[in-house]
């Protein structure tokens, strides 16, 4: 056989490969593609999943919270109707002894404390003890010999936990030691002599 007819003989075998390679190759692209189609549908099914899982979420959320909002109103409201009691009979002109009223005020204040309480808030503890920067704000210092240095000496307004969480910090007044006399003030730019 000559090259001529070898090299004829070989084209079309090679163009034979070629379609076969060719059908094989878009079988392969009709089937990526296929997948591809699928992988995008779960996908977007997954995302519909998780957005209709947030909305869900969300509205359960919500609704516990007006849950809590109304369990805490509702147990505020007695406080709310003494108080309401208490403004009626001041402009009533019925004259109440001063220490009545005292009794009276500190009952309300035991009453709305006790619902708070409940609910989980604590008073921070400051009076006596060292200065936390995370739960007091030191609004002035005292100079003070008896008490060791950053010891809350006075609290001008009480601070809260809720469930173990600031807040709101309390308002201190805290020792510092006493500058000695012997201390000096500033030095001037005069004549030492």
């Amino acid at each position: 056989m000559s090259k001529e007819s070898q090299a004829k003989a070989g084209s079309p075998l090679s163009i034979q490969q070629m379609r076969k390679e060719l059908e094989q190759v878009t079988e392969e692209k009709e089937q990526s593609e296929k997948k591809a189609a699928e992988y995008l549908d779960r996908l977007q099914r997954l995302q519909a999943d998780m957005e209709n899982f947030q909305k869900i979420a969300k509205r359960q959320v919500d609704a516990v919270t007006k849950q809590a909002s109304e369990r805490l109103l509702v147990k505020l409201l007695p406080v709310l109707d003494a108080l309401e009691q208490a403004g009626k009979l001041s402009q009533s002109g019925d004259s109440m002894p001063t220490d009545e009223i005292g009794v009276g005020l500190k009952m309300l204040h035991q009453q709305l404390a006790e619902v708070l309480f409940a609910e989980g808030l604590e008073e921070i503890p400051s009076v006596g003890g060292l200065l936390d920067t995370e739960r007091h704000e030191v609004v002035g210092y005292l100079e003070a010999d008896d008490k060791p240095e950053n010891t809350v000496v006075e609290e001008v307004r009480k601070g809260y936990f809720l469930n173990g969480k600031v807040i709101r910090p309390s308002l201190v007044v805290v020792a510092k030691a006493r500058r000695s006399e012997a201390e000096p003030e500033s030095e001037t730019g005069g004549d030492s002599n």
